[in-house]
């Protein structure tokens, strides 16, 4: 199986995803390989790369946190926050003056994001869930939201005020959460993601190879950030992009080209003529 992660790996800082790496990734298909997007986004927020690579297996969102069949559009397998600490999460953000933005599983919700509604939101946010068309619905206070479908909350800031937020939310939640810090690529903005301490992409790449009898060892994980470290770690051959963070090109078995390059079609290309021995 390839389990391959969607932004700065498929695609390009401009969120498209070039015809070599698309055709690569159908002829991987096409010899055998099971393909499996392994991504931060939530579904919505993929639908447009699943339906151009012709995806028709199942994938897993929200930095695993939910398995979906994109054939069905069913959610098989989910790990939501515990209710009540995803609710302090929130009154925590919104008490330090952030819009909370709890992400939902949406074949139960009916919508993608709960959002505060009384604290703006930030700009990048909006124009985001704006270009994709989320469905989301403003909720006045998310710290006392019952948060039965909620599978993520997270916030949008800049970069000088993410490490002071992180650090408060350590303190406070400590192990009873997993927490990711991310840059979006090209801006002075960060994504603070918080999850239920079980969640990572190797968590849903693991119900996905049992499904199908595939063993670790025969598994290629491609990617490029921190919430790829799990899967690179875990997998029969781990492989980092050229332009991943340096924690991450440590942990890999293989660093190839960026995305920029091409670095996933080229890398596909080698796998298939046999350069590399995926089971050793």
């Amino acid at each position: 199986m390839l389990a391959l992660d969607l932004d700065g790996t498929i695609l390009l800082p401009d969120g498209s995803a070039s015809d070599r790496t698309v055709a690569a990734i159908g002829k991987a298909a096409a010899a055998g390989y099971r393909i499996c997007v392994a991504t931060g986004r939530s579904y919505t927020e993929s639908r447009s790369i699943i339906q151009r690579l012709s995806l028709r297996d199942e994938c897993i969102f929200v930095g695993g946190a939910i398995v979906i069949d994109t054939a069905s559009d069913r959610t098989l397998h989910r790990t939501t926050m515990h209710p009540q600490v995803a609710a302090e999460v929130c009154a925590v953000m919104e008490s330090m003056g952030h819009a909370a933005l709890a992400l939902q599983d949406p074949t139960q919700a009916g919508l993608d994001y709960l959002i505060s509604k009384n604290i703006p939101l930030r700009p990048a946010s909006k124009s985001w869930m704006d270009a994709v068309k989320m469905n989301i619905n403003f909720v006045p206070n998310l710290g006392q939201y019952r948060h039965e479908h909620t599978l993520r909350v997270g916030l949008c800031c800049e970069s000088e005020e993410a490490q002071a937020i992180l650090e408060t939310l350590h303190a406070k939640f400590g192990n009873r959460t997993m927490m990711h810090r991310l840059k979006v690529p090209g801006s002075n903005c960060e994504v603070l993601e918080v999850f239920d301490p079980a969640v990572s992409k190797w968590e849903g790449i693991s119900f996905v190879i049992r499904r199908h009898h595939i063993a670790p060892e025969q598994v290629v994980a491609v990617g490029d950030d921190m919430n790829d470290l799990q899967m690179i770690r875990h997998s029969g051959l781990g492989v980092a992009m050229g332009n991943a963070h340096e924690e991450v090109k440590k942990a890999a078995d293989l660093v190839i080209g960026p995305a920029l390059e091409d670095g996933l079609a080229e890398f596909i290309e080698d796998l298939l003529r046999g350069k590399y021995d995926v089971a050793a």
